[in-house]
């Protein structure tokens, strides 16, 4: 019997309703370029093609997916404003969920014509920087160049590596009513926000990977490489490898994220200006093994806090005597210096000129009219817009929303009174509107499009196929800094996209390649301390738990209270204060007042998230994360999430009460995330001399806890056996013990176990054998006198039998075995501080051949 047929238009309608769903109550406002909807409100044809490859798009997998996302900038700690502040959280990066997209058709005469402005801006830095004819030939006003900020005369005369002013630009795109696109600003000195542009592409691939493969979305990796290899090609070096380094601000810096993303996906050294030094016109990196040769710097840093020199004189960021040394050619700096006269907006009215010019060729994406307010027939035409009407002052990208002026008197009242920041005036644009995902629902936002463009070392320039959306907040028509949201830029292709084609440039031969990453002093004290307060930490977190456990349970036999008191207090786990006046001014061998165990359960709880204890597991872990928030480079995306995670659990003060149950488990994790660091750092640092100053400090701050735990017991805790269980608890050593010893706790055995067992990872003899095998490792430590102590130290671990029955009748040794552990560690960390991270501060200076 025949089959009816299927109804195949039931999955096509249910589709339907479902983006009717979703589209329904989304307008964009009149006057604006809909980039989602057409003039007969029509869904255009990118939604039409994402949507049918997005899976099933509801407003239900939006949120989930925008959820996703959210957690994802959260747990990778991505932001935009200060990092390491010394007080709050950082502001996370925002992601929308819906990428941003442009057909091939649209993208081809897009970058065409961006790329000719860009090696346009870099022909007229060339020029200004050099024979100054437009200037003289009076194409640009002088004092539109010379009365600009951002042009530098310590510049003149200088042509950099390989004749570029520009190794990598920005431009801010609007698109206007007429679905144009025209150039708003020009990031022509730090071409800020590609690496966030990098990590939105990440992100928002693993929401749509279907959609992403099938839509041909063209990859953003490739400018990357296209800038590696053009700094690595044209910096000044002689045979060998070039050592370039990315220079930013520091972890203060609003988008310290991104340098520091961008340094570790590069693999070049994330410096800041205290890290550089120059001499006879040289800048060198002050490392660990003393000054390395920096042939290329990346910069992240503005012109004129790089040099207190030639600069501004009171920064304290920069590098004395780096333009000196750019000046000369010893190094490359990307992008030159002096470019930033280039971001005039001025500057835009007269580009088709000067393109018919310098290219013999016309302006191909034009820009935002202005009108420079220093010239007479500029402000008539000004004027005569605002008569039809409106103007304001030039926007820049960083700028919110100024006034217009919608009468000739409102712009000449302000032109009188000066107000009118940077002389120039500039057409009003109504920002083209996409769509967000928001609330459970599509919302209308203003957008602007940054696109960036890489010299490829062959006198032009790439496009990163996409960059960087960027969405105003909602009843905002202008996109702007620290406010609004961003999108992943998807540019399609109309082929299948095939592998990248191979660079034909020599790469270097295994001889100029350099062996290991250089470790500067900055970073080696960092990982140093990094290492010691997860150790501490991971102890803090271990007393903790054991301390709660036993005061908690009652069918347990106490620990003896002075013992107890005295082991937490050498820990620092409490203060003196926090306990009763009598047990604090008693003598540990008189009989004390009990102190109550509920008293103590609340003190330690309290002190588990207290920010200003110095031993305390909240203030150990924010001091862990602003260290590392300094090595930011170094360290994996697994590593911030798990330190983000132990940030959640203890690294502020809970908004309500905590009790026994709920601070127990709060450790328990704190515990498993603090094991996981340091799993991190065995399986996946490499051993080079970074990681040897992580694990010294690690091994230091274990050396010292057990040698102050131990010192503060008194002989009479020799003989008490739930002391000793307690001791190999706090040690992660009691299974352990039991299982070699299967039998209650006795002296002999747990100072054999914890003290003089180099097999185990938590004696006291492990941890003097890895630091005295670390520490002669590094660069320059035979002139360490403390090497000497070490190997005294480590012998006498070595060489001590505890099987020896007469061993332990006295305990002078073993206190005298303590206390010089302490002080060999204590030692060993101002030696390191004096051979390798004192001079990462000193005063900055700047030396010239001959003199």
């Amino acid at each position: 019997m025949p089959q009816p047929p299927a109804n195949t238009d039931r999955p096509t309608r249910r589709r339907g309703d479902t983006q009717a769903a979703l589209l329904s109550g989304y307008a964009a406002p009149g006057g604006h370029f809909d980039e989602l909807l057409d003039a007969s409100g029509r869904p255009r044809a990118w939604w039409t093609a994402f949507s049918g490859h997005a899976g099933d798009l509801t407003g239900d997998t939006l949120t989930t997916a925008q959820a996703r996302v959210a957690r994802q900038i959260h747990e990778s700690s991505i932001t935009h404003t200060v990092f390491a502040a010394a007080e709050g959280r950082s502001r996370p990066w925002t992601l929308d969920v819906l990428p941003f997209i442009l057909s091939a058709a649209e993208w081809r005469p897009l970058a065409r014509g961006l790329r000719q402005q860009a090696r346009l801006l870099n022909a007229i830095a060339a020029d200004l920087y050099g024979d100054q004819r437009l200037v003289k030939e009076g194409l640009i006003p002088p004092a539109l160049v010379f009365g600009h900020r951002g042009f530098h005369r310590a510049c003149h005369g200088v042509r950099p590596p390989g004749g570029l002013y520009l190794h990598q630009v920005a431009f801010d795109l609007a698109r206007g009513a007429d679905g144009h696109w025209r150039v708003a600003n020009v990031r022509a000195q730090l071409a800020a926000g590609a690496g966030f542009a990098l990590e939105n592409r990440a992100t928002i691939l693993r929401m749509f990977p279907d959609a992403f493969r099938e839509l041909q979305v063209q990859a953003v990796a490739p400018y990357f490489a296209t800038l590696r290899e053009t700094l690595v090609s044209t910096a000044p070096c002689d045979e060998r490898s070039p050592h370039i380094v990315l220079l930013t601000p520091g972890p203060y810096s609003g988008r310290y994220f991104e340098h520091a993303y961008l340094a570790r996906y590069f693999g070049f050294p994330l410096v800041e200006g205290a890290d550089l030094t120059v001499r006879h016109d040289r800048v060198f990196l002050k490392t660990i093994a003393g000054l390395r040769q920096v042939h290329g710097i990346l910069r992240h840093l503005n012109d004129d806090f790089c040099d207190p020199l030639e600069m501004r004189a009171d920064s304290a960021l920069g590098v004395p005597g780096l333009v000196g040394a750019w000046r000369a050619g010893r190094v490359l700096v990307a992008n030159a210096f002096g470019t930033g006269v280039l971001e005039s907006p001025a500057l835009r009215g007269l580009l088709p000129l000067l393109s018919e010019r310098l290219l013999g060729e016309p302006l191909a994406t034009p820009a935002i009219n202005t009108w420079w307010c220093g010239d007479q027939a500029a402000l008539d035409e000004a004027e005569a817009v605002v008569s039809a009407g409106s103007v304001r002052p030039a926007l820049s990208a960083d700028q919110v929303e100024p006034p217009s002026f919608r009468s000739v008197q409102g712009l000449r009242d302000l032109l009188a009174a000066g107000d009118l920041e940077g002389s120039v005036i500039e057409e009003p644009l109504a920002l083209s509107h996409a769509p967000v995902w928001h609330d459970g629902r599509l919302e209308s936002r203003a957008l602007m499009l940054r696109v960036f463009a890489v010299a490829d070392g062959r006198g032009d320039y790439t496009l990163m196929p996409g960059g960087l959306t960027r969405i105003a907040d909602r009843d905002r028509t202008t996109v702007s800094k620290g406010s609004g949201g961003s999108k992943d830029t998807w540019v399609l292709s109309n082929a299948p996209l095939g592998p990248r084609p191979v660079d034909q440039r020599r790469a270097p031969a295994a001889e100029e390649i350099h062996g290991d990453r250089a470790v500067s002093s900055r970073a080696a004290e960092h990982l140093f301390w990094l290492g010691r307060y997860v150790e501490r930490a991971e102890t803090c977190t271990r007393l903790l738990r054991t301390a709660l456990t036993r005061l908690s349970d009652a069918s347990t036999p106490g620990v003896s209270q002075p013992s107890f008191v005295r082991a937490c207090l050498a820990q620092g786990l409490f203060d003196p204060s926090d306990l009763e006046t009598s047990i604090v001014s008693a003598d540990p061998s008189l009989a004390m007042d009990p102190v109550s165990a509920s008293a103590l359960i609340h003190k330690l709880i309290d002190n588990l998230f207290d920010a200003q204890g110095r031993r305390s597991v909240g203030f150990n872990v924010r001091q862990a994360i602003r260290v590392a928030g300094a090595i930011r480079d170094r360290l994996s995306s697994d590593n911030w999430r798990l330190l983000n995670q132990l940030f959640e659990m203890v690294g502020s003060p809970p908004e309500s009460d905590v009790d026994l149950h709920d601070a127990l488990a709060i450790i328990d994790r704190a515990i498993i995330a603090l094991g996981a660091v340091a799993g991190l750092e065995m399986a996946h640092m490499t051993r080079d001399h970074g990681w040897r100053f992580l694990s010294v400090g690690r091994h230091l701050e274990r050396l010292l806890s057990i040698a102050t735990t131990f010192e503060a017991l008194g002989p009479e805790d020799a003989a008490d056996p739930e002391l000793l269980e307690w001791l190999l608890d706090v040690s992660d050593s009691l299974v352990t013990f039991r299982a070699r010893y299967v039998r209650t706790p006795e002296w002999p055995a747990v100072v054999e176990l914890l003290l003089f067992d180099a097999y185990n990872p938590r004696s006291l003899a492990f941890q003097v054998g890895k630091v005295a095998r670390h520490v002669p490792q590094l660069p320059g430590s035979s002139a360490l006198p403390i090497l000497a102590d070490l190997a005294r130290l480590e012998h006498l671990c070595q060489t001590v039998d505890p099987r020896q029955p007469d061993l332990f009748a006295g305990q002078t040794w073993l206190e005298n075995l303590l206390r010089d552990s302490q002080t060999v560690a204590l030692k060993v960390s101002d030696a390191l501080t004096s051979r390798y991270f004192s001079h990462a501060y000193e005063l900055p200076h700047a030396t010239k051949a001959g003199r």
